[in-house]
């Protein structure tokens, strides 16, 4: 009898052959495959085939193509993987027999894998045997080189190899690693921690229970081997297992109660060559077992300590990654110190972020005011026993003592405050340093920044570490990456390494201040964003090489998933989660509420004196004149439907949700802020219940919908639907400030449901309401009030204890189940997006823009541009991915339970009623790196769709794609090649780099034209990517015909917490590719963003729209600005990016106009209230202010009146000259 063994497991194919080479019979052969395998090419000769598969259910073509045939052709067979139970997996084969089978297979082990095999002989074969029963082997147990004990005698191991007083280290790996027997990484691992001066306790377990063989729970074993007397035993573990220990039964409750941090070490599948040449370092199949889901289990991401060696006989193994394991074992080592040194004696970095790197933007995080933030930290630590000089009274008093001493900011530094820096690098201490670092890292500092110690920020021979020492703290600022030092690069090496500053910098801290731990605060830095590996780094790679081994703990807003990740993966940080700043309606204001009072009048005089009605539109168009209405609502023919557009433009900019401050860590809304808040959450529906704003309006007898888009008309009792919409919103705030007044009680619910607005409501609409209140003191108010943990869980991550995960998001548009915060927060399962309910998004919004498209231009677009995010599209679940499927006309499917996307269909033609749109994708690095499984998906996409034979007219992808193939053909390439170049619909950064480039160089000023904008964009966006998520080749000249044929580019948005105001990688990307396209043809595509922050009302705008939205009902908005004020020196640098991003996004793109620049140049520069203030609180950001409008002046952007320009000219000068003499009167 021949039996076919086919498997993707390491072990199962060492232990597989090892049995076969001893058995006479059966005949036993065994295939190592993967799930991408071709069936028909590996299928061998057997009367029997068994598949021992990693994986679930027939999630891969190979088990898919396998199960297809075999059951086709009723072959003896069975596929052994879990969660099976929709598929089919045998023929041939009792319930009995499969139980047997998963028995000897999780029993596990050489004895059993050769009694498998006999039993299956003599079952299926008439072979004459007697084979053993299952037996089980230890589940777990633990593991040393020199222990020869039984691996279940803890107390005798302990006995033996642990040193009281010494730190220690538990390490996770697989039981099955422990059966096969080769230990060359185990025990590599256990030798490097003891080098450290540490106890190891290595185990090995399952990592979940199999109710089949009643195995024990990896929490079982972590309790009996890595506890005593139901205390920790272990300071830190090193866990090398793979997927998530939450999915395996291992609740992170549990993890919380041991509080004993996780780090992530990789056991790489790939081959160690592969590895070390690899710019991804993990392939997207381990990127989502190895590292994606391990976050769900609130790991801390460490470095790989092995990759796959294969001997002289083909056999492959494990090889030990010698100087990363060293690596991970002092990295334990300092997280373990965390918990034994006293807070006394811990020396901490607080690191505030600072791009562009001048005195205006000291802690540049967005949505938080970062100085208020660290003194509230201050005073916990202070209250927790570190040792620290003085607590500055007052955030002003903070940032004046930061700015006295050295910043990054050299135009303002005195010689006084360089030579006397807190932090000082001499030229001998940097050499020492550099020499130890890898020969590669060396040779490109050197070839990017000349010898060490390089010229940047270097006085006299020394760096300079800029900073303010505080007792026991370093309160410091990152320096700059090195852009802005030489811009050049943007063009030339937008890989090129930090500078020797900047490592330097970082090894100031480490080694010679000897810094216990850093605390980067707020989003976000730059150490994760420079080049090296996506994930599992080398000692190459430049996050690496800075950071080194020190703790890194990160308050991090939990809106901002995708960059969160990244600081995780690339940057071993351990996130605290915080919360996002208040926010509130635009409401209305200013000229915005005299034109809706006009409207109002004008719509009753419409309605009862309509022979009176001149004079009502004549007031109508001169305040329409005063908020410069015009080129964007114009009257055209019909007066009523210009009043119309007006009134329902009015109604959604006062409906629109504004920022109104900034969070503070730690700091719970409270009193009206907090009914603020909770009204912007209850204001959107999640988990498929109504909005209490729509349940009000309902039973109202309206619909939200209808009040918020045909604000002109008129209610019963004489209301125009806007106002109607603002008693729908004051009762709405009535409810929740009716449950403010008896402190959200939960009892509260039901005196509330007595008030008028519910009282008489149908049982189902009772109900409702009901659950909606319920929920806000039951949920969302207990979430919100534990804010504190923003404060309370850093301190315990300085403590070297486990921090909680939890789910990330925006809290406005992703639900409470984010909330709380204070929590290390993860991503998702990358496999899964899009999810079915983002499909539905994607087609919503593709409709939109096709739609809008048609209105703009009278036909159907044929190529779009679109920006791919991983943030994004992480809290969105693959909106933009599915847009551009469906755009495409083809479809995800997706496999059951687990909804991963498992393949693509075609839509057919007569289903779509409209040509197949041609998709070019802008991804971001972060997108390459988190989320490579979309991109394996979209390539297909493109192959389907391109072979399609269908005309021209109905798929604008084949057409493009003959036509690019005979363009590149013209220029001398062969078919293939050529086919293959103008398929490709991906574009992103060059391997390990990140961003657009447009950002830097238009803070540099480093431009002249377009055309410049163009080639760094080019130079950034030019790398061709394919379905294996890996970089073809750098492709200017096909990037470039994809950017000069677009007709539209479009970036989506999923959330009103940010937009493309809050932080210039919007512009960036999305700006660059419009700025792109209009320096290759000479005009400016058509360029919208979608709105999905209400999922219930998806919304398309052109980019100017959306820009002129946010400055009428944001930028001029006084609770914008007031809030603002309320935070000092963090409040007036964001008002200055705010404008300088305006400003950016007009070069790009032509969004702004005069007299938008006329009202920043009025409300926030030359306001004599608001000069006084920002002297008073941020001197620099109004320096940079004057300074951005006088630039947009000078490159011809705005046509500033004459006296304007003369107000901004003295007041740049005067306030330089203030900051000069500020900066030599310091010290």
């Amino acid at each position: 009898m021949k039996i076919a063994v086919y498997t993707n497991i390491l072990r199962v194919t060492v232990l597989a052959r090892r049995c076969a080479a001893y058995l006479e019979a059966p005949e036993v052969r065994v295939c190592a495959v993967n799930g991408m395998d071709r069936w028909e090419e590996r299928r061998a000769a057997a009367d029997l085939h068994l598949f021992l598969w990693m994986g679930t259910g027939l999630d891969n073509d190979f088990l898919k193509q396998a199960s297809r045939d075999l059951q086709k052709h009723r072959i003896l067979h069975l596929i052994v993987v879990d969660h099976a139970e929709h598929d089919k997996v045998t023929y041939g084969f009792s319930e009995e027999q499969i139980q047997r089978t998963w028995a000897y297979f999780r029993y596990d082990g050489e004895e059993n894998m050769r009694n498998l095999f006999r039993w299956l002989g003599g079952a299926f074969g008439g072979i004459p045997c007697t084979p053993e029963q299952p037996a089980p082997l230890a589940w777990n147990g633990v593991y040393h080189p020199a222990w020869a004990g039984d691996p279940e005698d803890i107390a005798g191991y302990l006995g033996a190899y642990y040193v009281e007083g010494r730190p220690t280290v538990g390490v996770l790996f697989y039981r099955s690693e422990w059966i096969t027997g080769d230990f060359t990484y185990h025990t590599a691992l256990i030798r490097a921690i003891e080098a450290e001066g540490m106890n190891a306790v290595a185990v090995f377990s399952n990592a979940y229970r199999d109710a089949r063989v009643e195995s024990p729970t990896l929490m079982a074993a972590i309790e009996k081997y890595f506890c005593r007397d139901g205390q920790p035993l272990v300071d830190v573990i090193i866990s090398t297992m793979k997927f998530s220990l939450k999915a395996g039964g291992t609740r992170p409750e549990a993890l919380y109660a041991l509080g004993v941090p996780i780090l992530e070490a990789y056991t790489v599948l790939a081959p160690k060559e592969e590895w070390e040449q690899s710019p991804a370092g993990l392939d997207p199949m381990e990127v989502s077992m190895s590292v994606a889901m391990p976050e769900f289990d609130g790991v801390i991401h460490a470095v790989p300590i092995a990759a796959k060696v294969r001997d002289e006989s083909g056999e492959i193994s494990y090889a030990a990654l010698d100087e990363r394991m060293e690596r991970i074992a002092r990295k334990a080592r300092k997280w373990a110190a965390l918990r034994h040194k006293p807070n006394a004696e811990k020396k901490v970095a607080i690191v505030f972020h600072n791009y562009p790197a001048t005195n205006a933007n000291i802690g540049s995080a967005a949505g938080l005011d970062s100085p208020e933030s660290v003194l509230s930290l201050l005073r916990a630590m202070q209250a927790a026993g570190y040792v620290m000089d003085e607590i500055p009274e007052s955030g002003k008093a903070f940032m004046n003592l930061l700015t006295d001493h050295a910043t990054n900011d050299r135009r303002f530094m005195s010689a006084a405050q360089a030579a006397s820096a807190d932090g000082q690098l001499t030229a001998e201490q940097y050499g020492a340093f550099f020499t130890e670092l890898p020969e590669q890292v060396r040779m490109q500092l050197i070839k990017d920044w000349g010898d060490a110690p390089g010229d940047v920020f270097n006085y006299d021979g020394t760096l300079l570490i800029p900073g303010t020492l505080n007792g026991n703290l370093f309160i410091t600022v990152q320096p700059p990456r090195g852009f802005g030092e030489d811009p050049g690069k943007l063009l030339h090496s937008p890989d090129a390494a930090p500078t020797h500053h900047y490592i330097g910098y970082y090894h100031w801290l480490r080694d010679i201040w000897q810094a216990d731990a850093v605390i980067h605060v707020g989003t976000h830095g730059s150490l994760e964003w420079l080049p090296g590996k996506s994930t599992a780094l080398s000692n190459r790679c430049w996050p690496d090489v800075s950071l080194g081994d020190l703790p890194d703990i990160y308050p991090y807003w939990i809106t901002i998933v995708g960059e969160g990740i990244q600081a995780k993966r690339r940057g071993a940080a351990c996130l605290i989660s915080h919360l996002s700043p208040p926010m509130e309606l635009a409401g209305e204001f200013e000229e915005i509420e005299e034109l809706e009072q006009a409207l109002d009048e004008y719509v009753h005089f419409r309605a009862a004196q309509p022979d009176n009605i001149e004079a009502a539109q004549e007031l109508v168009r001169e305040k329409a004149a005063a908020c410069h209405f015009e080129g964007e609502i114009d009257e055209g023919d019909s007066f009523d439907d210009y009043a119309d557009a007006l009134h329902n433009y009015v109604t959604d900019l006062k409906n629109m949700q504004i920022r109104t401050g900034l969070h503070i860590l730690g700091r719970a809304p409270a009193g009206e802020a907090l009914i603020d808040f909770l009204c912007a959450l209850v204001r959107m529906e999640h988990g498929g219940e109504k909005s209490l704003v729509r349940l009000i309006a309902e039973q109202s007898g309206y619909d939200y919908e209808e009040l918020l888009t045909h604000s002109e008309r008129m209610t019963a009792d004489g209301m125009t639907y806007g106002r109607k919409l603002d008693a729908v919103e004051a009762e709405m705030r009535a409810l929740i400030s009716f449950l403010a007044a008896h402190d959200y009680a939960p009892e509260a619910v039901a005196r509330a449901m007595e008030l008028p607005v519910i009282a008489g409501s149908s049982e189902e609409m009772y109900a409702a309401f009901a659950h909606a209140l319920h929920e806000v003191v039951e949920d969302m108010v207990p979430r919100l009030r534990r804010t504190e943990g923003e404060i309370t869980e850093t301190l315990r991550a300085l403590t070297g204890r486990y921090i909680e995960p939890s789910p990330a998001g925006a809290p406005t548009t992703n639900g409470v189940d984010v909330l709380p915060t204070g929590r290390n927060f993860c991503g998702l399962d990358p496999r899964c997006m899009p999810t079915p309910a983002a499909w539905e998004y994607g087609k919503q919004l593709g409709d939109a823009l096709i739609e809008q498209y048609i209105s703009d231009e009278g036909r159907y677009p044929e190529a779009v541009g679109i920006v791919f995010w991983a943030g994004s599209n992480m809290r969105s679940h693959g909106q933009c991915i599915a847009e551009l499927f469906y755009l495409m006309g083809v479809r995800p499917v997706w496999r059951r339970p687990s909804q991963r996307v498992c393949g693509l269909e075609i839509i057919p033609l007569a289903e779509l009623q409209r040509p197949r749109i041609d998709v070019t994708a802008r991804i971001s690095g972060l997108f390459r790196d988190a989320v490579p499984n979309a991109i394996r998906w979209v390539d297909q996409a493109v192959r389907m769709v391109r072979d399609l034979e269908e005309s021209d007219e109905e798929n604008y992808v084949r057409k493009h794609v003959l036509s690019d193939t005979a363009w590149l053909k013209e220029q001398g390439e062969t078919q293939e090649s050529a086919w293959e170049r103008a398929s490709v619909r991906i574009f992103g950064d060059p391997p390990g780099v990140y961003g657009a480039g447009v950002a830097d160089l238009l803070e540099s000023k480093a431009w002249e034209t377009l055309d410049d904008l163009a080639a760094v964009y080019t130079r950034f966006s030019g790398t061709a990517y394919g379905g294996d998520g890996l970089a073809r080749a750098y492709d200017p000249e096909v990037f470039q015909r994809r950017m000069a044929g677009l007709d539209v580019t479009v970036k989506n948005e999923d959330t009103r917490e940010t937009h493309m105001f809050s932080s210039d990688d919007y512009n960036a990307y999305h700006g660059g590719m419009i700025a792109t396209v209009r320096a290759l043809t000479g005009k400016a595509p058509r360029s919208y963003t979608g709105d999905s922050s209400d999922r219930q009302r998806i919304v398309l705008r052109s980019v100017a729209e959306e820009a002129a939205r946010l400055f009428r009902g944001e930028a001029m908005n006084p609770k914008f600005i007031e809030g603002m004020k309320q935070h000092g020196y963090k409040g007036a640098s964001d008002l200055a990016n705010y404008l300088a991003h305006s400003y950016q996004w007009d070069a790009t793109s032509a969004v702004m106009k005069d007299w938008m620049y006329e009202g920043y140049a009025r409300k926030y520069v030359l306001d004599a209230g608001m000069q006084e203030w920002m002297q008073e609180v941020n001197p620099w950001a109004l320096h940079r202010m004057a300074e951005t409008l006088l630039e947009a002046q000078q490159r011809g952007l705005w046509n500033a009146s004459q006296e304007t320009l003369d107000e901004l000219r003295s007041l740049y000068l005067s306030i330089e000259g203030d900051l000069e003499e500020r900066a030599e009167g310091s010290i």
